[in-house]
């Protein structure tokens, strides 16, 4: 597909762009000369993300969209933007994530981790693939290549485990690190069926898992107890530009455009947990997923 070191050309979308490993994806996506479209749900801290960058990259190539990733409507009328903005979009990173550790609803009345882990990527995804695979481009000597999506996973999905009568943690008492589990779950299952139903000439459509990364914004909101754990864990973890590469390479090395409805990590094909390798668990995550979501935020699912 694209090579890794001039991504000159290429329009790029990050979500949880403003910090971490989002922030990070950016840098290096611009150091390589792509198009970056930077996108968080506060409009201050994205302009002074793209400020950061615009001190060492091409101003021109660095682009804002704001979006409350835990509003359905807002995750619609983004990708609705994207659209009318952009002739093409060559590559999705699904990056932001939260783990707040207990329980809270969305104004859609979703539980939090669920919706803005596993919905938004779902809803988001949904509604540029078709788009997207369109406008693969081909080059000079007449090879197609593909788009991407990539959604940042976790190895937390290895002990995640889904419960389609209580899919959103209601029953019984809130456990934030299984609910966060399970949300990377259905993420890692959403991009396997989100890969079958595309040729892969035109979409590719993996998960990158990072690893442990230092840096992210991921448990600002845990309890205190469990930000101090998290401290203490500090010094065993990558930092983000590690974590970032990964990321990255995924979504442009072309190695990377040759699969489709894999697991990355370190930059290398893994296997997930047998759970996510589930082809009727899928599909069955898939219906429902579309079942919660329709109707919800204003609108139904734009897939």
């Amino acid at each position: 597909m694209i090579e890794h070191d001039d991504l000159a050309g290429l329009t790029t979308v990050v979500t949880g762009a403003t910090s971490g490993l989002g922030a990070e994806t950016c840098r290096q996506l611009a150091a390589r000369g792509a198009t970056v479209v930077l996108v968080g749900r506060d409009r201050a801290k994205v302009d002074e993300t793209i400020a950061e960058l615009t001190s060492a990259y091409d101003p021109g190539r660095l682009r804002s969209a704001t979006a409350d990733l835990s509003s359905l409507a807002q995750v619609r009328n983004l990708a609705e933007e994207l659209r009318h903005r952009f002739v093409r979009i060559d590559v999705l990173i699904n990056n932001a994530g939260i783990d707040v550790g207990v329980r809270r609803l969305t104004p859609d009345g979703i539980e939090s981790t669920f919706a803005v882990n596993y919905l938004a990527p779902f809803v988001l995804g949904t509604a540029l693939a078709d788009a997207m695979a369109q406008a693969a481009t081909t080059d000079a000597a007449g090879f197609r290549h593909p788009a991407r999506i990539v959604n940042v996973s976790s190895s937390g999905h290895r002990g995640g485990h889904l419960d389609f009568d209580d899919l959103q943690a209601s029953n019984g008492k809130f456990r934030g690190q299984r609910v966060y589990n399970n949300s990377k779950l259905a993420l890692t299952l959403f991009s396997n069926e989100l890969a079958r139903r595309f040729d892969p000439a035109r979409l590719v459509v993996n998960c990158a898992d990072p690893g442990f990364v230092k840096g992210t914004s991921l448990g600002r909101d845990l309890p205190f107890g469990y930000q101090v754990i998290g401290t203490l864990l500090t010094p065993f973890m990558a930092d983000a530009e590690k974590g970032a590469k990964t990321i990255v390479w995924t979504a442009t090395a072309a190695e990377a455009g040759k699969f489709t409805g894999a697991y990355v990590k370190a930059c290398k094909v893994v296997q997930p947990s047998k759970d996510a390798r589930n082809p009727e668990l899928a599909a069955r995550l898939w219906e429902a997923t579309e079942a919660l979501v329709a109707g919800r935020g204003g609108a139904d699912l734009d897939a």
